[in-house]
């Protein structure tokens, strides 16, 4: 059985001044995949995750997120989904289990807290100042806030960012999880490895535009002069490096 469509882009532009930051983008996200989206910086992953989220405004085209329209039902939207943004900074001074309280506040529906606490493994560090967590459990702890309000689409930007190797394997773990549980995940990232072990599809960026999106093992598979992983798909692809396939 096909799952349900619940993100519909189509030929979405975002332009800034003489700049265009998104180029006549279409894509579609189905129900429960890992969606992954890659490319060098500046090539407008962040835009058009803000653009899904209904934090900016397309300049051109439309998007529908969980059939509600981005822009027009953006607090509406807002219930639906969970955002963990590069940009997210979390309340130094609170503690973990203040933080969720905190955020959880937002929205009417709500999850179990302690359940989300003991999903990742916060309880030892739930009445820990999280000035005082380590890169990694501050990143445990904000994705754990996008969960507060038992969102259907989770969006993260970058999350894995400055994480060690294990830490970045359990973290993957936990969206993993998540996509068993039937969240769907939309995820900018660098992370060439883990983008190919856990993405049901992956999207590349390039100025601007969506160049090719299908699952890892088919962009790999289909590189001209035989490519063996995402870090060749991303020179080929993303960076436009056309002979960096054959080595």
């Amino acid at each position: 059985m096909e799952k349900q469509t619940v993100i519909q882009v189509s030929s979405i532009s975002k332009y800034y001044g003489a700049n265009t930051a998104v180029d006549h983008v279409s894509f579609q996200v189905k129900q429960g995949e890992i969606f992954g989206i890659m490319g060098t910086n500046g090539a407008g992953k962040t835009t058009l995750l803000e653009m899904l989220m209904g934090l900016r405004t397309p300049d051109t085209g439309s998007i529908e997120v969980l059939g509600f329209d981005a822009l027009q039902e953006a607090e509406r939207l807002k219930e639906e989904i969970g955002i963990h943004l590069q940009s997210t900074s979390l309340v130094d001074k609170m503690n973990v289990r203040e933080a969720l309280e905190v955020f959880q506040a937002f929205y009417k529906r709500k999850s179990d807290l302690n359940r989300i606490i003991e999903q990742f493994g916060l309880g030892p560090y739930s009445d820990k100042l999280i000035k005082r967590l380590s890169g990694g459990w501050r990143q445990r702890t904000a994705l754990a806030i996008a969960l507060v309000n038992d969102p259907k689409i989770i969006f993260l930007d970058e999350p894995t960012t400055g994480l060690d190797p294990q830490t970045k394997k359990d973290y993957w773990s936990l969206l993993v999880d998540l996509r068993k549980q039937g969240k769907t995940i939309v995820v900018a990232s660098h992370d060439m490895e883990e983008l190919q072990r856990n993405c049901n599809r992956v999207g590349v960026m390039r100025k601007g535009e969506f160049i090719i999106c299908d699952n890892p093992s088919r962009l790999i598979s289909e590189l001209p002069g035989g490519g063996l992983t995402m870090e060749a798909v991303y020179m080929y692809y993303a960076v436009d490096i056309q002979g960096s396939v054959s080595v």
